[in-house]
């Protein structure tokens, strides 16, 4: 399998960790990844690593991109990617861990391992017809990934199948932080979606109902502007005030790394704009908000508890406990991933 290129691989298996940027090329992890060292115990051949969206879309480039990789393209998408296309367009690919997608869906590996922080698990398995979860945060460990943010983080898999994907998790969840079935997450798979015409939504929807205990068409799930805390979307707040912190704890475990802090990240940037700025992706505007930012403690903690009480508290708890249900049903390309992102989930 691959694994996105913001996981550490020991250096034995000759593969650099440079989360899309030259300016990680060359640094040596002192080991594997914890979610590496496990696929690897597990039997797992580890073929390579996947293009990102630069530090997993944290330069603030379109999706798609890194000096690194270049730009990739859906497999599904004839031409490639558009000029002229925005953040989300048809032809992009979409979501951070793009290349994990493209690989499956182009048939170069059965199955790989990608990130989340918001969205970027989601949106491209949702684009490349894949099967994919965002684990709850902090039953899968982050231990030796390039992070955004330590509240928002996890790896999970991307499959073609659900079978692939129930024995993934067996593999990469902690089961000290969790409950795993004694059989393992397959062994509760019971029923087969083959009966469901895919072209029809509401048909999906009634088939739902029909083998569901409780259903509740409508739901009040908060969406990504009841986030707004302070006048300021408060997932891009706590990212913008979390990253150099994760980053450079993330770097300090690195030997000979080219960078160390986010001052000599941005500088390394703007030294070699030639490749890590051309003119097609010229900014690194996030890096330097992160760099600039003058946010205080008590600031982020004050943001943090509003987004999970907008999202947890009052948004996917209470809507699972008011109506008795087990899952929450909406579109991938959604506010839905920046709900569940506030949220821990």
């Amino acid at each position: 399998m691959l694994v996105k290129d913001n996981m550490d691989t020991h250096p034995d298996l000759s593969m650099d960790t440079t989360a899309g940027s030259f300016a990680l090329a060359g640094a040596r992890p002192k080991k594997s990844a914890d979610v590496v060292e496990k696929l690897v115990a597990a039997g797992i051949i580890i073929l390579g690593k996947a293009n990102l969206s630069e530090l997993s879309w944290f330069k603030y480039t379109i999706c798609g991109w890194s000096a690194v990789g270049g730009q990739s393209q859906s497999a599904y998408v004839r031409g490639g990617i558009r000029d002229d296309d925005k953040f989300g367009g048809h032809s992009n690919p979409d979501g951070s861990s793009f290349g994990s997608a493209i690989a499956v869906s182009a048939g170069l590996t059965p199955f790989a391992l990608g990130t989340e922080t918001d969205g970027s698990l989601i949106m491209p398995a949702n684009r490349a017809a894949l099967y994919t979860m965002k684990p709850t945060i902090g039953i899968v460990s982050q231990q030796g990934i390039v992070p955004v943010s330590h509240i928002c983080d996890t790896a999970g898999p991307m499959t073609k199948s659900v079978l692939d994907l129930a024995h993934l998790m067996d593999i990469i969840v902690d089961p000290t932080r969790t409950s795993i079935p004694p059989k393992g997450f397959a062994s509760v798979m019971t029923d087969t979606w083959g009966d469901i015409r895919r072209d029809e939504f509401e048909d999906a929807y009634s088939r739902i109902e029909r083998l569901s205990k409780t259903f509740q068409k409508y739901v009040p799930l908060p969406n990504g502007n009841d986030l707004e805390f302070n006048r300021a979307d408060s997932l891009s707040t706590l990212w913008t005030g979390h990253f150099k912190g994760v980053f450079e704890d993330y770097t300090a475990g690195l030997e000979n790394s080219p960078v160390y802090t986010l001052e000599e990240l941005v500088e390394f940037n703007r030294k070699h704009s030639e490749t890590e700025l051309p003119p097609r992706y010229p900014k690194q505007d996030k890096l330097e908000g992160a760099l600039a930012t003058k946010l205080s403690p008590e600031t982020l903690d004050a943001t943090l508890q509003y987004a999970r009480e907008v999202s947890r508290t009052k948004g996917i708890d209470k809507i699972l406990k008011d109506y008795n249900l087990d899952v929450i049903i909406g579109p991938a390309e959604s506010s839905m991933s920046d709900i569940a992102a506030a949220s821990g989930s």
